[in-house]
């Protein structure tokens, strides 16, 4: 059995972050870390905003953000397990592409897309 620790540190082994993605996108780019972190923080600004105005952001391939819509319904309380109405709401969908989806089905370290650039 795991202590807690040890579940943390397995979930983080498997987990990139902020400073590792900034690392890696400059690598591949050829932009420093500073213009990195700034084009990525433009990046996670740029989306949400674009959502907000009731836009789609799309990048072919990768995947696609899109307001839905979500109806008013009946649910049970998982504390009372009385019914609750939770009212109409919207909320952000991600549709994955084929390239992001090919890579999920991939050997372990080798997406087709890292091939190609190679």
């Amino acid at each position: 059995m795991h202590t807690k620790e040890e579940h943390r540190q397995m979930a983080t082994e498997h987990m990139v972050g902020k400073g590792e993605l900034v690392h890696q996108i400059a690598a591949r780019s050829g932009l420093s870390l500073k213009d990195a972190e700034k084009a990525l923080d433009a990046f996670t600004e740029v989306v949400p905003e674009n959502l907000a105005q009731g836009r789609e952001v799309r990048l072919i391939g990768f995947g696609s953000w899109s307001l839905r819509e979500i109806a008013a319904r009946k649910v049970k309380s998982i504390r009372t397990g009385k019914d609750v109405s939770l009212p109409a709401h919207k909320r952000v969908g991600f549709s994955v592409g084929t390239t992001l989806s090919q890579a999920a089905e991939a050997p372990k370290g080798k997406s087709k897309t890292a091939a190609k650039k190679r």
